[in-house]
C-alpha cells in the first residue's frame, strides 16, 4: 500500500454531471428505420432470379418424327388410340398395320377353341 501515490481529493470539472447526459445522448446515434432496405433488397433479389429465370438457354430439343411425336401424345395421354384414328386420312389402313406388326403373317389370330364359340 505504501507503493500507491497519494492524490489530492479528485474534484471534478464544474457543472460536468450536469452535461453529462446531453454529451452522452449526443453520442449516441438514434436507431435508423432500415425496413425499407429490406424490402429493396428483397424485391431486388426476386428481381435478378426472375431475370435470370426468363433468359435461360432452352435445351436444344431433340428433332423427332412424325411416329415418335405422336407416340409421345398417346404415351402422354393426350391423345387416345381413337384421336389418332381419326385424325387419319384412312383409319382401316392403319389398323391393317398395327394387326400385321401385332399379329405377322402365319400366326393364328384365334385359338381353335375361340373359334367354336358361335
Amino acid at each position: 500500500m505504501n507503493k500507491l501515490p497519494k492524490f489530492k481529493d479528485f474534484n471534478p470539472p464544474t457543472e460536468y454531471f450536469d452535461q453529462l447526459p446531453d454529451q452522452i445522448m449526443e453520442g449516441i446515434n438514434p436507431k435508423k428505420n432500415l425496413t425499407w432496405l429490406r424490402y429493396a433488397a428483397s424485391i431486388a433479389v426476386l428481381l435478378v432470379a426472375g431475370i435470370w429465370l426468363v433468359y435461360q438457354p432452352a435445351e436444344e430439343m431433340p428433332i423427332l418424327t412424325l411416329e415418335q411425336e405422336v407416340n409421345l401424345y398417346i404415351d402422354s395421354q393426350y391423345w387416345t388410340a381413337e384421336d389418332v384414328l381419326s385424325m387419319a386420312d384412312n383409319p382401316e389402313e392403319i389398323l391393317d398395320q398395327i394387326i400385321n406388326e401385332e399379329y405377322p403373317e402365319g400366326m393364328e389370330l384365334w385359338e381353335e377353341d375361340d373359334q367354336t364359340w358361335f
